[in-house]
């Protein structure tokens, strides 16, 4: 997970001035600004920081990014710090040489590390002085009681009767807008924003599109982040927002297509991709408008309106700009659409039967 603040932006600057020095100093390649120049090419190279208790850095080909460990702020030692910068600008040199085919700490990935007069130190798949990394102290117990008590709401939702049903779904929204909305959470001096990626894939289609538009009632900013032939869908905002969108993600990767199957079953003329696509379209217009009808029953629109200012906030953290595009030439079919819509009026957020970081839409 992300984290964007006030101290990890001072401590980016740091990063990306050592980035700068070692880019042209050690490995004899001119970086100005966030471009690196690799023979007649001009390649972006961002760094963000991240939350890991294991991992200390990584670099992600797809997006040309470097993160490192918010552990290594903490620690406050310049030499580790520019060890794992060293490590992960090695990945960069390595893929830019090799493409992401080779193995991450094979032999043309050391031979890089040595031809730069890097020891094992650097090249190693873990630095040694990780164990001596400070762990986050932080105190999240409110917030893992939060996640759990909406957790098991959503799960009530599961109950056969409607009425109960619709009770425990609005019970869980009212609870996290209530966390939301209370003065301690939006007046810290130093709030932290995060960001986490949880979906991927090769091309953004209409199950994705609707687990955009799902999770942005869960008070989070979806964004599709795009690279070559590939995507991320990441959500912005608190640390308890964002990770029960993660919760929520994971299980609407599997839910949508039994619900599509199960529509299928009933409606034994429903065939196509034009008609899979409405029918998913149709269940994120459903839900939104239960949970809109929710809100709208139990927060004044100023309550409403705090939140998206906050919301708004955190996003320019993250992004200096973010654009909007919608497609223009969607063929809708009016029956599975109808069909979407009510059973996404019914859906029920149940536990996620996946337990990965991030989840691969590939379709």
């Amino acid at each position: 997970m992300q984290v964007y603040s006030k101290a990890t932006q001072k401590f980016l600057k740091i990063c990306k001035a050592k980035a700068k020095e070692i880019l042209i100093q050690e490995m004899k390649i001119d970086f100005n600004r966030s471009r690196v120049k690799w023979k007649n090419y001009s390649v972006p190279l961002s760094f963000v920081v991240f939350e890991h208790q294991t991992n200390l850095g990584f670099f992600n080909h797809h997006l040309y990014q470097i993160g490192l460990n918010k552990r290594l702020l903490l620690l406050n030692d310049f030499k580790v710090l520019a060890d794992v910068i060293r490590h992960e600008l090695a990945h960069f040199e390595a893929y830019l040489r090799y493409g992401s085919s080779i193995n991450d700490h094979g032999t043309e990935y050391r031979d890089i590390c040595k031809s730069h007069g890097w020891n094992e130190d650097i090249y190693g798949a873990k630095l040694k002085l990780s164990e001596t990394l400070p762990h986050f102290k932080a105190d999240n117990t409110k917030n893992e009681k939060l996640i759990s008590r909406v957790q098991k709401l959503l799960s009530l939702a599961n109950s056969d009767n409607l009425n109960e049903s619709r009770l425990a779904t609005a019970k869980a929204n009212e609870l996290l807008l209530k966390f939301n909305l209370t003065e301690e959470d939006l007046s810290e001096e130093e709030d932290e924003t995060f960001l986490l990626r949880v979906l991927e894939g090769t091309k953004v289609n209409a199950k994705a599109k609707a687990i955009y538009e799902i999770l942005t009632t869960f008070n989070v900013q979806p964004v599709f982040s795009h690279a070559k032939g590939h995507y991320y869908l990441e959500v912005v905002g608190s640390r308890v927002n964002v990770e029960l969108a993660h919760y929520v993600c994971d299980y609407l990767v599997h839910e949508l297509d039994y619900l599509w199957k199960e529509t299928q079953k009933e409606n034994l003329g429903l065939k196509g991709l034009g008609a899979k696509n409405s029918f998913f379209r149709g269940v994120a217009t459903g839900y939104k408008e239960q949970i809109q009808e929710i809100q709208s029953s139990s927060f004044s629109n100023k309550d409403l309106m705090i939140l998206k200012e906050d919301l708004e906030v955190r996003v320019k953290n993250v992004y200096s700009r973010l654009s909007y595009s919608s497609s223009q030439r969607i063929k809708n079919n009016s029956r599975s659409a109808d069909l979407g819509k009510s059973a996404g009026k019914n859906l029920k957020i149940k536990k996620s039967i996946s337990n990965s970081s991030i989840i691969k839409l590939l379709r």
